[in-house]
């Protein structure tokens, strides 16, 4: 079935195709006015080294003395916020955004990325908000066990101010709604046409008989059928047709001498070489001796020089 075919069937089909096909709008209509839409709120980190260190190595300027440490320190803490108990521990004081704690992937730095989703932005400004508190407490616990004076240090970097809408999670369940019911508007009409009305095999088509009337089908050979065999000889002529009655017989030609026996001479004689019996195959004057003997049609043996 080609596309034009198709477009006929869903045409004829009309009372199927343009009831699935409102139902289909009403659905996508329906999931942008009732689907809520995602807000995001999202803060960033920076780790720093201990003010002993900065004071020794860069004058007290702590954002001159980066090493591979602090990015390891970030890794930990935020392993210890994304836990089971912190998200249990927000969700006792009413915060139930949906957040993440990672390190941007696109920088060096000891980075340490928090980012909420909640379909209220007043919820996911506070889960952030409460998430960034909770940093530098866990950073405490984990240098809790080190006596040295040596900590390190944080400090926020960014924070949105406010959630930014996120149509990502709303358009994809659109077009998933709008992909099924374009589906069914189009594949139901096609499936009814094909049960009531199948299609039928294609039959060959009967060439005209010069006679009259339609010549047999003409039916297709498969590879098991038997071939043609061919006989030779073939079939003898149909006889002469005999002349009109009442008109006498053309009579037979008489033949001159020296005419005709020549051509049956000819095509009955069988030519072979004969040495010359002189040695000699070329004789005086040029021509060649060896003589040829020939058979001729009354049986009597002549000899033809070339």
């Amino acid at each position: 079935m080609d596309l034009m075919e198709a477009v006929f069937v869903l045409a004829r089909r009309w009372t199927i195709t343009i009831p699935l096909l409102v139902l289909t709008i009403a659905a996508v209509t329906a999931g942008y006015l009732l689907l809520p839409w995602t807000y995001e709120s999202s803060g960033t980190v920076v780790f720093l080294t201990s003010r002993q260190i900065a004071e020794k190595n860069t004058g007290g300027n702590p954002y001159l003395a980066f090493d591979g440490s602090l990015s390891i320190t970030a890794e930990l803490v935020g392993r210890a916020v994304d836990d089971e108990l912190t998200a249990q521990d927000l969700a006792q004081h009413g915060l139930t955004g949906t957040y993440e704690t990672q390190i941007p992937p696109d920088s060096r730095a000891p980075l340490l990325k928090v980012t909420v989703t909640h379909s209220d932005p007043a919820m996911a400004q506070a889960t952030m908000e409460a998430i960034l508190k909770r940093i530098p407490a866990a950073l405490d616990d984990l240098q809790k066990t080190n006596s040295s004076i040596s900590q390190v240090r944080l400090s926020v970097l960014t924070k949105s101010k406010k959630p930014e809408r996120v149509a990502t999670s709303k358009i994809r369940s659109l077009v998933g709604v709008l992909a099924v019911g374009l589906m069914l508007t189009v594949g139901a009409p096609l499936i009814i046409e094909s049960i009531k009305n199948p299609r039928r095999p294609i039959q060959p088509k009967r060439v005209p008989d010069p006679n009259g009337g339609l010549a047999p089908k003409r039916l297709r050979l498969d590879d098991d059928a038997p071939t043609a065999v061919h006989v030779w000889p073939p079939a003898a002529a149909a006889p002469a047709r005999p002349p009109a009655s009442g008109s006498p017989p053309e009579p037979a030609r008489p033949r001159r001498d020296g005419q005709g026996s020549s051509r049956s001479r000819t095509r009955g004689t069988r030519r072979t070489p004969r040495a010359n019996p002189d040695g000699n195959p070329n004789a005086a004057d040029g021509r060649n001796d060896t003589a040829w003997p020939r058979e001729t049609d009354d049986g009597r043996n002549t000899r033809r020089y070339p």
